[in-house]
């Protein structure tokens, strides 16, 4: 395959190459991989890793759907009061 490419973005691909020691072949790889593996973020299994890697995994069994009036009347309602103050500190501050 035969791309055309910017003469300064060749050059920079042969930079980038060289510091990490490695192909220009191997490198657009590496970084193919890397855009893919972030665009794909942003997925409910993506957030549930993200929990668990912070530690917000709860330690017992959550049946979300069972309380989720329960979720929506207390957490989502502190969350919109906070939204609520910040936009209206920023209204007054800026």
């Amino acid at each position: 395959m035969l791309i055309n490419i910017p003469e300064d973005v060749a050059q920079r691909l042969q930079q980038l190459a060289a510091r990490e020691n490695t192909s220009v072949g191997d490198l657009l790889k590496t970084l193919l991989n890397r855009y893919a593996a972030e665009s794909s973020s942003g997925t409910l299994a993506d957030l549930a890793q993200n929990a668990r890697e912070a530690g917000l995994a709860s330690s017992q069994q959550v049946d979300t759907a069972k309380h989720s009036r329960e979720i929506l009347n207390t957490e989502f309602a502190d969350y919109l009061k906070q939204r609520i103050d910040k936009n209206n500190d920023d209204d007054h501050n800026g």
